[in-house]
């Protein structure tokens, strides 16, 4: 007969089997359930069987296995999720409550044989109901795992072992051969030529009282995760506060930017910061991403701190985008019916070809309009500010004579404060719908909106009756400032392309203002890499964090809003989200339904038990998540793992990640290629062996 040992080599389905750990035999099986008569003894022997631990059953003898009909070569996992009855069970409570009442002292030393031999073994049977995860069995070398039961023999005697150490790393890090492959392409497209190897997020953990099956080291089985699940997914990361949802989001930023480190391509990444514990250093963890990666992070706040970028864009330079929140106000005050407010709303200062010299005018007179507007509403205009446009003489000569003063020619510039009192004199000058200036061409020479906005200056219509004029437009001073000279959703964007990241700390300002500015940031970083794939060019790599996230991600929005759009559609432009959260019926039903990757903590309600459990089979953990409340504590689903893991987080280590920018040591790709075993080296490229040997075994 084939020695043991060198089958276990050849058949990777043995070594999910470890006999030491034999907890006892299936004696009720179904397509969904089975249910598994257990002994104290064997639960101790394998250091015990806790709650949502994993367990495998299989008919065959190992050492028997070359002789097995190849039926029967495959092994069934299995969850345990709660004890089973056995037939006998009343029988022996009603002996051990006969006993009890027999005793006279507390701890039965009255009468130490309380039992006969046969009665005390009975005693220690008991049974365990578990679910039934799938199917592990062996095609052309590979190991599968298939997600249900194809058959099962009722007659059979399914033998059932607690798997651990590296039966157990196997079953948590496994990937068929279909995932593997789909795992290579997914990298590969998003521009990954070179393979990174998995990743550790943390080590098995079943319980809250983890006394005995994570007593030694060698019971804390790594749980790795495949890169390429994190880039251009949705990933969730829900539970109570303090729980570890932060630790979490900084171990997937400090992963993210190994990926790009040794992959060699940019991925950006942006945090929306509710609390400021990412662009801050606190006492709780020890140190910020800004800390961790002082070069490639750079912080953006509403208010002017030193070390931080201003998230407020300039409306005297950004003209659009100012104009756009102006419209925003103003349509929510529902203003539009009014005359010059709706021409002011619809005008448009997009910048004409210079050839089309009229239009060309047209723009500047009505640029120089509007930021005058700006400037006497009380927004803060840059230093020195000055505007500059060209009008004929007898225009000028009108507005000087109306002014009753000599002004200087506009195409030498004016100040802000000439500029408001000069186009006041032009309107007077034009006597409103009249249009007594003219162009050179004979033309009126203020176009409507820039007569709307004259208008608004005066705080008078055409007719001459008072409107408020210039004081609508107060709201928006706060999304102002003077201080920025480039446009930030477009400023971000070039960051985020190369391969920055991105903190908007939004724990200070105003809290409808943090909205506004994140919601537009996001369209803009939507919008910008929807357009390159339109045009047929690859998106960059983009990583979005959302922090609070019920703050920003409201469950009663429309479909076609932002963050639904950014959560159904960003994966197609390489953007991938990652949300953080303390309720899971907060989210948008649309944003949860597209989540591939999913990191849950304490949940203190059955309702949003009851909300998670609609997902995958986290209904397995209701339990559990609602009484283990220890931090870190973890059951984590991802796009490439087919069932939910009980996992404890590992702790983000700032300064081993700041250690590990500095080391400079090989890559965990150049380690892979070291490794490589020689048969595989001999049939296949250095690529090849070095993607299939990161893959392999899940180390």
């Amino acid at each position: 007969m084939q020695n043991i040992n060198e089958v276990l080599k050849q058949q990777k389905l043995l070594q999910l089997i470890q006999v030491d750990n034999f907890v006892g035999w299936v004696y009720y099986i179904d397509y969904d359930k089975a249910h598994v008569m257990t002994n104290d003894l064997w639960k101790s022997q394998a250091s015990g069987v806790p709650h949502n631990c994993f367990l495998v059953a299989a008919t065959f003898n190992p050492e028997r296995y070359t002789v097995t009909p190849e039926e029967e070569r495959e092994i069934i996992l299995l969850r345990v999720v709660g004890s089973a009855k056995l037939p006998q069970d009343d029988d022996l409570i009603r002996t051990k409550i006969d006993n009890y009442q027999q005793q006279t002292g507390i701890y039965g030393e009255t009468n130490p044989r309380d039992y006969d031999d046969i009665t005390r073994n009975q005693l220690q049977f008991g049974g365990l109901e578990c679910n039934v995860l799938g199917t592990f069995f062996q095609r052309d070398g590979e190991l599968w795992l298939g997600s249900d039961l194809e058959s099962f023999a009722t007659a059979s005697r399914l033998n059932v072992f607690r798997p651990r150490n590296k039966a157990l790393e196997i079953i948590v890090n496994h990937l068929d051969p279909l995932r593997r492959q789909k795992a290579i392409e997914d990298a590969q497209q998003l521009g990954i030529q070179k393979p990174i190897a998995p990743f550790q997020i943390g080590t098995v953990r079943y319980t809250s009282t983890d006394r005995l099956h994570r007593r030694v080291e060698d019971d804390k089985v790594p749980v790795r995760i495949q890169p390429s699940d994190f880039l251009a997914r949705r990933t969730a990361v829900l539970g109570m506060t303090r729980t570890g949802k932060s630790n979490m989001v900084k171990q997937t930023v400090s992963v993210v930017k190994r990926i790009a480190d040794e992959s060699a391509i940019p991925i950006g990444q942006i945090i929306y910061d509710m609390n400021g514990e990412y662009a801050n250093a606190n006492q709780q963890d020890k140190g910020a991403i800004a800390d961790v990666y002082p070069d490639e992070t750079i912080r953006y706040r509403m208010l002017k701190t030193a070390g931080f970028k201003e998230l407020q864009n300039n409306f005297f330079i950004q003209l659009p985008e100012g104009h756009k929140i102006i419209r925003d106000f103003l349509e929510e005050k529902r203003l539009t019916d009014q005359q010059d407010i709706g021409t002011f709303i619809n005008a448009s200062f997009d910048e004409p070809e210079e050839g089309e010299r009229s239009s060309f005018t047209r723009w500047q007179v009505r640029i120089a309009a509007y930021q005058a507007l700006l400037y006497i509403a009380g927004f803060e205009a840059p230093s020195n500010h000055q505007v500059k446009f060209r009008a004929n003489l007898s225009v000028r000569n009108a507005v000087d004579n109306a002014a009753g003063t000599n002004f200087q020619d506009p195409a030498r510039g004016l100040s802000l404060d000439q500029a408001v009192q000069w186009f006041i004199a032009a309107r007077e000058a034009n006597g409103g719908a009249a249009n007594n200036l003219q162009s050179s061409n004979g033309n009126a020479w203020l176009d409507n909106d820039t007569r709307a906005i004259l208008n608004l200056i005066a705080k008078k219509n055409d007719n001459g009756s008072y409107i408020r004029g210039y004081n609508n437009l107060v709201d928006a001073i706060p999304y102002h400032s003077s201080r920025r000279s480039d446009e930030v959703g477009d400023e971000i964007y070039q960051h985020l392309v190369d391969g920055k990241i991105i903190i908007l700390d939004l724990s200070v300002g105003n809290p409808q203002l943090r909205d506004r500015i994140s919601k537009q940031i996001a369209t803009d970083i939507f919008n910008k890499s929807m357009g390159k794939f339109i045009e047929g060019v690859h998106p960059p790599n983009i990583v979005v964090y959302i922090e609070e996230a019920h703050n920003l991600i409201g469950r009663g929005m429309a479909l076609t809003d932002t963050w639904p759009r950014l959560a159904k559609e960003g994966a197609k432009y390489r953007i991938a989200l990652v949300y953080a959260t303390q309720e899971v019926s907060s989210v948008h039903p649309n944003i949860l339904a597209n989540t591939e990757n999913w990191f849950i903590t304490h949940i203190n309600n059955d309702r949003e038990i009851r909300e998670l459990s609609h997902f995958y089979d986290f209904g397995d953990f209701s339990r559990s998540l609602i009484r283990a409340q220890d931090v870190g504590f973890t059951r984590v689903k991802t796009l490439s793992g087919p069932f939910v893991i009980p996992v404890q987080i590992d702790k983000f280590d700032p300064q081993a990640e700041i250690d590990r920018q500095k080391s400079g040591k090989a890559t965990l790709v150049e380690t892979a290629v070291s490794n490589a075993t020689p048969d595989k080296a001999a049939d296949q490229s250095s690529e090849e062996v070095a993607w299939d040997d990161l893959f392999e075994g899940g180390s």
